[in-house]
Protein backbone atom coordinates (compact mmCIF):
# COMPACT_ATOMS: atom_id res chain seq x y z
CA UNK A 1 0.00 0.00 0.00
CA UNK A 2 2.78 2.44 0.81
CA UNK A 3 4.18 2.24 -2.72
CA UNK A 4 0.88 3.25 -4.29
CA UNK A 5 0.65 6.21 -1.92
CA UNK A 6 4.15 7.35 -2.83
CA UNK A 7 3.23 7.27 -6.52
CA UNK A 8 0.35 9.62 -5.84
CA UNK A 9 1.75 12.38 -3.62
CA UNK A 10 -0.76 14.37 -1.58
CA UNK A 11 -1.84 17.82 -2.69
CA UNK A 12 -3.15 20.75 -0.66
CA UNK A 13 -6.26 22.62 -1.70
CA UNK A 14 -5.64 26.24 -0.73
CA UNK A 15 -8.31 28.89 -0.17
CA UNK A 16 -7.18 32.46 -0.85
CA UNK A 17 -8.70 35.48 0.86
CA UNK A 18 -10.83 37.77 -1.27
CA UNK A 19 -12.89 40.85 -0.56
CA UNK A 20 -15.75 39.91 -2.88
CA UNK A 21 -17.44 37.14 -0.89
CA UNK A 22 -19.17 37.38 2.48
CA UNK A 23 -17.68 35.21 5.20
CA UNK A 24 -20.94 33.29 5.65
CA UNK A 25 -20.98 32.46 1.95
CA UNK A 26 -17.41 31.13 2.07
CA UNK A 27 -18.36 28.84 4.98
CA UNK A 28 -21.44 27.58 3.08
CA UNK A 29 -19.41 26.83 -0.06
CA UNK A 30 -16.72 24.97 1.90
CA UNK A 31 -19.38 22.80 3.54
CA UNK A 32 -21.11 22.15 0.21
CA UNK A 33 -17.97 21.33 -1.78
CA UNK A 34 -15.66 19.50 0.66
CA UNK A 35 -16.83 16.07 1.88
CA UNK A 36 -17.11 15.85 5.66
CA UNK A 37 -16.52 19.58 6.19
CA UNK A 38 -18.03 20.76 9.48
CA UNK A 39 -19.21 24.26 10.34
CA UNK A 40 -16.36 24.64 12.84
CA UNK A 41 -13.70 23.58 10.34
CA UNK A 42 -15.17 25.79 7.61
CA UNK A 43 -15.22 28.81 9.94
CA UNK A 44 -11.62 28.15 11.01
CA UNK A 45 -10.45 27.87 7.39
CA UNK A 46 -12.33 31.04 6.42
CA UNK A 47 -10.85 32.94 9.40
CA UNK A 48 -7.32 31.73 8.64
CA UNK A 49 -7.64 32.80 4.99
CA UNK A 50 -9.01 36.17 6.10
CA UNK A 51 -6.15 36.79 8.56
CA UNK A 52 -3.23 35.17 6.72
CA UNK A 53 -4.34 35.61 3.11
CA UNK A 54 -4.66 31.86 2.54
CA UNK A 55 -5.54 28.61 4.30
CA UNK A 56 -5.25 24.90 3.56
CA UNK A 57 -8.73 23.47 3.02
CA UNK A 58 -7.90 19.76 2.64
CA UNK A 59 -5.00 17.48 1.75
CA UNK A 60 -5.89 14.72 -0.70
CA UNK A 61 -4.86 13.10 -3.98
CA UNK A 62 -4.13 15.35 -6.96
CA UNK A 63 -7.30 14.39 -8.90
CA UNK A 64 -9.44 15.06 -5.82
CA UNK A 65 -7.60 18.32 -5.14
CA UNK A 66 -8.19 19.50 -8.71
CA UNK A 67 -11.87 18.59 -8.41
CA UNK A 68 -12.27 20.48 -5.11
CA UNK A 69 -10.36 23.49 -6.45
CA UNK A 70 -12.55 23.62 -9.56
CA UNK A 71 -15.70 23.36 -7.44
CA UNK A 72 -14.55 26.17 -5.12
CA UNK A 73 -13.73 28.38 -8.11
CA UNK A 74 -17.06 27.47 -9.69
CA UNK A 75 -18.72 28.95 -6.61
CA UNK A 76 -16.75 32.18 -6.91
CA UNK A 77 -13.97 31.50 -4.41
CA UNK A 78 -10.25 31.90 -5.08
CA UNK A 79 -8.49 28.55 -4.79
CA UNK A 80 -5.34 26.78 -5.92
CA UNK A 81 -3.59 23.47 -5.36
CA UNK A 82 0.02 22.70 -4.47
CA UNK A 83 2.02 19.58 -3.60
CA UNK A 84 1.77 18.85 0.12
CA UNK A 85 5.27 17.40 0.34
CA UNK A 86 8.21 19.68 1.06
CA UNK A 87 8.17 23.17 2.49
CA UNK A 88 6.25 24.23 5.56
Amino acid sequence: YSKSRKMSPPFRVVLHNDNENRREYVVQVLMKVIPGMTVDNAVNIMQEAHVNGMAVVIVCSQPEAEEHCTALRGNGLRSSIEPASGGC
